[in-house]
């Protein structure tokens, strides 16, 4: 079996594996396949982009309840030849929703700064008025989840460059929840965004801890595996709908999962960023 296969037969057969039997059997991949496996919290960064997950609903309210290995697992799996291509991630949540957060956390891999992360190579801020391109080409398979989840990439807008002060937050949901799609729905409708390949996105804004929400969901809420985000593009029609001025500043991105109930596998076969 050749390694692409055996790691996508591993990433099926992980949400079927105990949690006490789960760290040798990785422990035993990784030797093999050359790979690293990133527990929870753990923080991996190569060139300009960073692996983490980030069981965040942990922190608040009952989630901090919730123990890791006994209630929950969260691991990312990379290959550090071929990062950020070729990464593996896999979840274990209740199979009830969290009460406070809505998801349980967000276990992805950024480019730049997305949240607060400093990669081993920095990108520089750019005010969103100054990008001339910002594109991320992706491609991706789930294996058999169990529960629901969003793919989700996003970003957050900033007041100045590399700073918390977070002003915006705009995502694309590449396979997207039925509490993501009801979320939307209730709030401010921005008609279609068609984007550069021709594909629709409904565009609604949603208020949000770190202010609005800029949320582009597909227009028939089907699952899009592979294909190119044009996040300039994206910028330009909130620009047009004045949601954002344009002065905001753009520090860095991340694509990943938010789990919601359940377990299930991510295969990130490809993913890249032009930014200029």
């Amino acid at each position: 079996m050749p390694p692409s296969s055996r790691s996508n037969f591993l990433l099926r057969r992980l949400i079927f594996i105990p949690f006490a039997s789960l760290t040798v059997i990785q422990a035993a991949f990784a030797a093999e396949q050359g790979t690293r496996v990133l527990g929870d919290r753990e923080f991996f960064t190569q060139g300009s982009f960073i692996a983490y997950a980030a069981p965040w609903s942990t922190d608040f309210g009952a989630g901090k309840a919730l123990r890791h290995g006994i209630d929950y697992q969260d691991e990312i799996t990379v290959r550090p030849e071929t990062f950020p291509a070729d990464v593996g991630i896999s979840w274990h949540w209740p199979l009830t929703p969290p009460k406070e957060t809505g998801v349980y956390g967000y276990h992805a891999i950024s480019y730049g700064s997305y949240d607060g992360g400093i990669p081993e190579k920095a990108i520089p801020s750019r005010q969103v008025k100054a990008i001339a391109t910002l594109t991320e080409t992706f491609r991706f398979s789930t294996a058999r989840p169990i529960g629901d989840f969003n793919l989700l990439t996003e970003f957050f807008l900033t007041k100045s460059p590399g700073t918390e002060e977070k002003v915006a937050e705009v995502g694309f949901f590449l396979r997207t929840a039925k509490s993501a799609v009801e979320f939307a729905d209730a709030g401010e409708q921005h008609g279609i965004f068609t984007d550069p390949a021709g594909r629709k996105w409904k565009v609604a804004t949603q208020s949000a801890p770190h202010g609005p929400y800029h949320m582009f969901i597909p227009e028939d809420a089907a699952e899009v595996p592979e294909g190119t985000i044009d996040f300039k593009a994206a910028l330009d029609f909130l620009r047009a709908k004045k949601q954002i001025t344009g002065g905001e500043w753009f520090n860095g991105l991340a694509f990943g999962i938010e789990p919601i109930t359940g377990s299930g596998s991510l295969h990130v076969e490809r993913l890249s960023v032009r930014y200029e």
